[in-house]
């Protein structure tokens, strides 16, 4: 093969590929459809109404006899329920009760009557959240693509409250657009309906926010971080217990470059090569999702900001430098932050976890900010593994005992 041919064959390559690719990215309508997927619902996902299909205690499991009506008992250890939003959408959710909370109140769910969405206030599991001053809950803040259902989501929910199952609660709800959900999904319209969700917790089960822990998963961290920054914006500012932030990206533009399909094919490889170019796309894209500019406010405003960022070394959809860059620049705001004056200041520790990863931790005051990077995990299975329910009740730690 001769030079020019050696060197052509790549240049037409990235010519007739890559840069039709990265024009037909820059429309909105392309954007929305890559990065929410929220048309995409694996068959699992599809059983929205019938928790007890992803093994969650139900009338069958007692029983074994299906549940047919609101007139036949149902054990429901998930309560299936809608969020009305501000803008007129309804969003739908889980109120998962933890095994241990099941087990001591037993009689209660058993003989407990299914009944409409609407009537979540009556069903007993979110009674015993509300009423338990103890109780904790999880806001969970699933990635693109399926469902509250989605059979590796479900697994995660009871591995998040494993090790406190007599107080951690979950909520997972679907976006706009997602499953049930009405509507359809932008970055205004996430954004509202996390507020939807977080002010239902806060007001109608009446947590308050350092009894609150969000958890996100890929687009959920850019969610989470999203709404996290809302409320410490507010005039009266609102921090919650923690955020957990797991296969985090930069932004939608950084993300679009990084991504690879199916783990395989890097979509938009080329931009990340060319700063230029990259700068130029990311102008480009609508829902922007700059959660790394958003943590970096946190870092500074919050007097009691703890975030946790996780990812996997082997995640082949989303490149673990992208969580590295986000601890970089958080710990940066936080360091610059006026407060850290007057406060104990700890250095970075690091924590060699063999073949579990590496973990760093800088503690100052009240603050937090650590960043797990673990050898094994990919993108979705880290999500059921232990590190995540550590950091759960890490979180829930601060300042309170479980």
């Amino acid at each position: 093969m001769s030079w020019y041919s050696s060197v052509a064959i790549p240049v037409v390559t990235v010519s007739g590929i890559w840069i039709p690719l990265t024009l037909l990215c820059c429309i909105p309508w392309v954007q929305k459809q890559m990065l929410y997927l929220h048309w995409v619902t694996l068959w699992p996902g599809k059983w929205l109404e019938e928790p007890e299909r992803a093994g969650f205690l139900s009338t069958c499991d007692l029983r074994g006899v299906p549940r047919r009506s609101a007139d036949q008992p149902a054990e429901n250890q998930v309560a299936p329920f809608r969020i009305p939003t501000r803008d007129g959408e309804r969003l739908f959710a889980w109120l998962i009760a933890p095994l241990g909370v099941y087990s001591k109140n037993l009689e209660g769910f058993v003989n407990e009557k299914s009944g409409q969405h609407e009537d979540i206030e009556g069903k007993l599991a979110f009674k015993l959240l509300r009423d338990d001053p103890e109780a904790r809950l999880i806001i969970y803040f699933h990635g693109n693509t399926g469902t509250v259902a989605q059979g590796r989501r479900t697994e995660e929910y009871r591995m998040y409250s494993a090790g406190a199952s007599d107080k951690i609660f979950v909520i997972s709800f679907d976006y706009r657009g997602f499953g049930k959900s009405t509507g359809s999904p932008s970055e205004t319209g996430l954004l509202s309906d996390a507020e939807a969700v977080v002010e239902w917790a806060l007001h109608v089960a009446k947590i308050s926010s350092d009894r609150i822990l969000l958890l996100g998963h890929s687009l959920g961290t850019a969610v989470a971080t999203g709404i996290a920054h809302h409320y410490i914006n507010l005039e009266l500012p609102v921090e919650f217990s923690g955020l957990i932030l797991c296969a985090a990206f930069t932004s939608t533009g950084n993300a679009f470059s990084a991504y690879s399909i199916a783990g395989v094919l890097p979509l938009l490889a080329p931009v990340k090569a060319f700063p230029a170019l990259q700068a130029w796309f990311s102008r480009r894209i609508r829902d922007s999702w700059r959660t790394q500019a958003r943590l970096a406010t946190l870092a500074r405003m919050s007097s009691k900001f703890r975030v946790m960022i996780v990812h996997a070394e082997d995640d082949t959809t989303m490149p673990w430098d992208q969580s590295q860059e986000l601890f970089r620049s958080t710990l940066e705001a936080a360091l610059q932050d006026s407060l850290t004056d007057e406060e104990d200041i700890d250095e970075v520790r690091v924590v060699d976890l063999g073949e579990a990863g590496r973990q760093e931790v800088w503690r100052s005051g009240a603050r937090s900010i650590s960043k797990l990077i673990a050898k094994h995990g990919d993108h979705n299975t880290m999500m059921k593994w232990s590190p995540i329910a550590l950091a759960v009740l890490q979180e829930f730690g601060a300042g309170t005992s479980l």
